[in-house]
């Protein structure tokens, strides 16, 4: 399933933070937002905002070390917003004791409650799926209807897919644990480690570009449309 959020439900959103994270009184000028999405994504919702407050925005990027970089924060180098790319680091910064609960009825009614922290420490803005691709040339429609399938033997040597440490794969690792329990997901993560065409290596696109180059018949990547 997905969730969009639309340019405006994603401004009011920014709107929102700031106000509530803001002495009423004073002017705000800037605000510091970490993303793990790279900047040119972003900019153009980040100069719509700016255009509508007068507020600067300034982004820091970067995939790694927001724990040790917001542990270590200072006014200076504050942190308004964090954006991420994946539940899993929302979840840290929430159990680390580095984000703070935001009470909004507008986010509140426009993020469904399965898409945010019971605790209003983060607010799911856009979702992906990880998918399953397959070379229409060398796998049947149909053969493949699930990520359970995949351990299949048939599909010896004929899987490409990026490091199970990355948190995408982590998600979905996860997903598999709540809906089988860990043992027959373990059972599940051997059969596959025996389909894979090669080593884990590269992001999301090679392994989709892998199936183009008849590396393998099928990758597991996320939807990027």
């Amino acid at each position: 399933m997905f969730l969009h959020i639309s340019k405006k439900k994603f401004l009011l959103f920014l709107f929102f933070f700031v106000f509530l994270n803001s002495n009423v009184n004073a002017r705000i000028e800037e605000i510091n937002i970490y993303s793990y999405r790279q900047p040119f994504l972003i900019k153009p919702l980040l100069n719509a905002f700016t255009d509508e407050t007068k507020i600067k925005v300034n982004v820091i990027y970067s995939q790694k070390g927001i724990i040790t970089y917001l542990k270590k924060a200072n006014q200076k180098s504050r942190v308004d917003l964090v954006l991420t790319t994946d539940i899993a680091p929302l979840y840290k910064l929430a159990k680390n004791g580095l984000s703070q609960p935001v009470y909004s009825e507008i986010l509140e009614k426009n993020i469904p409650a399965q898409y945010r922290d019971p605790k209003n420490h983060w607010f799911g803005l856009t979702a992906r799926a990880r998918i399953i691709y397959a070379s229409k040339n060398r796998v049947k429609s149909g053969e493949i209807k699930n990520y359970e399938d995949l351990s299949n033997p048939k599909w010896r040597g004929r899987i490409c897919i990026r490091s199970a440490k990355h948190t995408y794969n982590l998600s979905l690792i996860s997903s598999m644990i709540v809906a089988h329990g860990e043992a027959k997901t373990e059972d599940w993560l051997r059969e596959i480690q025996f389909n894979l065409a090669r080593l884990p290596y590269g992001n999301d696109r090679v392994q989709v570009k892998a199936i183009y180059e008849g590396v393998c018949d099928i990758a597991i990547a996320n939807s990027y449309s």
